[in-house]
């Protein structure tokens, strides 16, 4: 199966040859603990395309795809319970949460897209997801949420 990284075609496992797994993976510094990744490689009209599938508790959160050597990647799509969100252009959008200096979870996506993950079983004290204390605590650690 031909691959044009350019066209934001999602890759498809099968034709790439896995290269290694990253744990805990961080996130402008700081480790996401849970996060995990498997790297798979495939060569491409002289190329490396690379494509990193983003684990949280076992379960697929996102892929992320570009050349090996660039700096940022090229696509990117959100699991979904029908499959896929995306493709989309350039990186995915990730943001950590944090109280207190200490990383507590993370958002993936955005708007409509927005997954809410918790790192612990037990919440930052004082904060909850939204900032709205009225809110209830999520029912689970790590469970997906959207916001």
């Amino acid at each position: 199966m031909a691959f044009s990284g350019d066209t934001g075609e999602l890759p498809q496992l099968t034709d790439f040859t896995f290269h290694k797994t990253l744990l805990d993976v961080d996130f402008e510094g700081v480790p996401i603990t849970g996060l995990d990744a498997d790297f798979y490689r495939r060569p491409v009209a002289g190329r490396l395309l690379s494509v990193g599938v983003y684990r949280f508790a076992g379960a697929e959160t996102h892929r992320a795809w570009g050349w090996v050597g660039e700096e940022h990647c090229s696509w990117h799509a959100y699991r979904s319970a029908d499959g896929f969100d995306g493709p989309f252009r350039g990186c995915p959008d990730l943001r950590v949460l944090s109280a207190r200096g200490r990383a507590f979870g993370f958002e993936l996506g955005s708007g409509g897209l927005c997954r809410r993950f918790l790192l612990g079983a037990r919440r930052a004290p004082g904060v909850d997801d939204r900032g709205d204390r009225d809110r209830q605590a999520d029912p689970e650690a790590g469970a997906l949420e959207s916001v």
